[in-house]
Order: C-alpha cells, then sequence, then structure tokens
C-alpha cells in the first residue's frame, strides 16, 4: 500500500477516534456539569449523564456513517462502501461512548459521594483521559504532546464550568 494511502487511512481512523473521545467525554461531562450545578442529586446526575452519553454516541454514529456513504458515492465507490460506511458508523459510536462513559464513573463506581464530590472527581477523571488524548494526538502528529493535551484538558474544563455556572444560575431562579 503506498505511504500516502496508508497515512490518508490512519489519519482517518485516528481522526474518528480523538473525535469520538473528545466529543463523547466533553459532551456528558458537560451535562453532568450542568445538572449538578442547579443542585440536583446523584441519580438525577447520573441518569442525565447516561442519556446525553447515549444519545451523542447514536448521533455520532449514525451521522458518522452516513457521511461516509456521501462521501463514497461522491468518490464513485461502489463495490464495499456500505461496508466500510457501516464499520466507520460503528467506529464512532462506540469511541463516543467509551469517551461518554468517564465522566459517569464516579456516578457508576459504588463511591458514596456527595453530589459535588462526584462533579469533582468526574471533572478529575475527564481531564485526565482528555489530556491522555491530547499527548496520544501531540505524540503521533509530531507536535508537543504537553500542549496538546493541556489544550484537551482546557476545552473540558471550560465546557464543564460553562454549563455548571448555567445549572446554578438556573438553579437560583426556580
Amino acid at each position: 500500500m503506498p505511504l500516502f494511502k496508508r497515512n490518508r487511512d490512519l489519519a482517518k481512523k485516528v481522526g474518528a477516534e480523538v473525535f469520538g473521545a473528545m466529543d463523547g467525554t466533553i459532551s456528558t461531562l458537560a451535562v453532568i456539569a450542568g445538572v449538578a450545578g442547579a443542585g440536583t442529586g446523584n441519580f438525577i446526575v447520573l441518569v442525565a449523564g447516561a442519556a446525553a452519553m447515549l444519545a451523542e454516541a447514536i448521533s455520532m454514529g449514525f451521522s458518522s456513517y452516513s457521511s461516509s456513504r456521501v462521501r463514497e458515492r461522491i468518490l464513485g465507490h461502489k463495490k464495499g462502501a456500505g461496508k466500510a460506511s457501516a464499520k466507520e458508523g460503528v467506529l464512532f459510536w462506540l469511541v463516543t461512548m467509551g469517551g461518554g462513559a468517564i465522566p459517569l464513573l464516579p456516578f457508576i463506581l459504588p463511591l458514596r459521594l456527595d453530589g459535588i464530590s462526584g462533579l469533582w472527581l468526574s471533572v478529575l477523571f475527564s481531564v485526565l483521559f482528555l489530556f491522555a488524548i491530547g499527548f496520544y494526538s501531540g505524540k503521533i502528529t509530531k507536535r508537543s504532546p504537553w500542549k496538546e493535551g493541556i489544550f484537551n484538558a482546557f476545552v473540558g474544563m471550560v465546557a464543564a464550568a460553562a454549563t455548571y455556572v448555567v445549572g446554578y444560575g438556573i438553579s437560583l431562579l426556580a
């Protein structure tokens, strides 16, 4: 296989993995932070986070499948295009679910945490996971792994802080 094609295929696969895992983590963390900010209990935080994770993963999986089918049709690929698109959609669904599960761990594990402790642990797990994805991305793209890791972690913290403030603000109105 020529180097260009191999690099293009690897970039597409790794790009999907990074995008799906980050999207699952950040969107689920943001929902958890917003609901926790409103002062609800752990059960409600868990239900909202799990629903957000599943909805995001289904959306990402089917969107990836659909966009892959359109891309294959535009390029004129007929043989095996449906199977390749389905594989891409399943991959996106799986990595989005995996990423979305990270912020839910403190609420799933039998830790008996109060709401704010669960949120802090959720943020910690998510930030470490996002940092690891950025570090990995930096390594394979020959960019600074530390800068990429810090950037990803920062994005997750901004999303969590923003939605926490919104949840808290809405709770003051209620």
